[in-house]
């Protein structure tokens, strides 16, 4: 989608796509997955719960998000340690908001270096390659790749008939998973048909709706 599509949906609170608690699977997986680690990189992650489960786990947390609406309400939002003061300054091309162990820069994902990931070996993705249409999927993998060479991620998709729906979240199967990280070590961790759990997809058609968590490593 367009930078201004989402834009749009944080000014207009259209964010049916931001869940209220911490997601299940990282809650399940991120102990071993992120087991050697002391830093966690969360791409386009909105004003997600999950960063404040990582933070509370031990981890330093870094994210990135387009809209400075929704970093302003993840920070208003989280219980982060109150002794820390919130500190916002421009790091061109980006915007950092920093407290704590959680820091935040706000701007485009393609203009991210290598430089902002330094020290950074590990990626959550629970909605970033779902958030994106096929024709910038693979220019997301690609980017992540370069600016992070070498790295151990927990990725969460979901799967369904596009032909009874158009995302976003936009449908990315297992094929798709393989044929995106054809260079990396895939393991498929969890799998499930959850529409019984997702009304507002079976309102709008869909017989099923698969989630699936991976643990891919390059």
């Amino acid at each position: 989608m367009e930078k201004s599509f989402w834009l749009d949906k944080w000014k207009q609170n259209q964010t049916g796509f931001h869940l209220s608690e911490f997601h299940p699977l990282l809650q399940k997986y991120s102990a071993d997955i992120f087991s050697k680690a002391s830093s966690v990189f969360v791409p386009l992650c909105g004003k997600t719960k999950d960063m404040e489960f990582l933070y509370s786990q031990g981890f330093n947390v870094l994210g990135n998000e387009f809209s400075s609406i929704a970093t302003e309400d993840f920070f208003a939002e989280a219980k982060l340690a109150s002794q820390h003061p919130l500190n916002i300054f421009e790091q061109d091309p980006f915007i950092r908001y920093q407290q704590d162990k959680i820091e935040i820069l706000v701007g485009d994902f393609f203009d991210l270096t290598s430089n902002q990931l330094k020290n950074f070996y590990c990626i959550y993705d629970r909605a970033s390659l779902i958030a994106l249409p096929k024709e910038k999927q693979k220019r997301y993998v690609t980017h992540i790749q370069e600016i992070m060479p070498r790295a151990t991620m927990l990725l969460i998709t979901v799967d369904y008939d596009q032909q009874l729906m158009t995302g976003p979240p936009f449908s990315v199967d297992p094929f798709e998973v393989e044929k995106l990280f054809s260079f990396a070590k895939i393991e498929q961790l969890y799998r499930r048909d959850i529409i019984q759990q997702e009304p507002r997809f079976k309102a709008k058609g869909l017989t099923c709706f698969y989630q699936t968590a991976y643990k891919i490593e390059w």
